[in-house]
């Protein structure tokens, strides 16, 4: 797997560097993750080429305004599927062995509920 192909908010950043594996799918779950729980993708940009560079280069940011209200566990999940290293990036059973995935129901208040269903329709909605 040489090519570089993915759509720009979930392509991983090894695809972009023209070498991976099939961890590159776990970047991509973790970013369809990162934007499930806030309505939004962790790495923007205005268009493909500012979204890859910041994929490549920009930190993970969990901002306090969207995140205060979700787990510590989610968070820790998304660190792990978001990292920038393929060789220490978590594996696809790790992932289903993680604490947070082991949550039998969530206790979201609905407010934030409603929150991420509009954040969600915003992301998804044509420019």
């Amino acid at each position: 797997m040489k090519t570089v192909v993915g759509t720009p908010y979930y392509v991983a950043p090894e695809v972009l560097k023209g070498s991976y594996d099939n961890s590159c799918d776990i970047w991509s779950l973790g970013i369809i993750l990162y934007i499930f729980l806030c309505g939004y993708p962790p790495f923007e940009g205005d268009n493909s080429k500012e979204i890859f560079k910041n994929v490549l280069k920009q930190k993970l940011v969990f901002d306090p305004v969207d995140w205060s209200t979700i787990s510590e566990e989610a968070k820790d999940l998304i660190i792990k599927m978001l990292d920038k290293n393929p060789q220490t990036r978590i594996s696809a059973q790790k992932c289903l062995e993680h604490p947070w995935m082991k949550i039998q129901k969530f206790n979201t208040p609905n407010a934030v509920k409603e929150t991420i269903v509009k954040k969600l329709r915003d992301f998804r909605a044509p420019k």
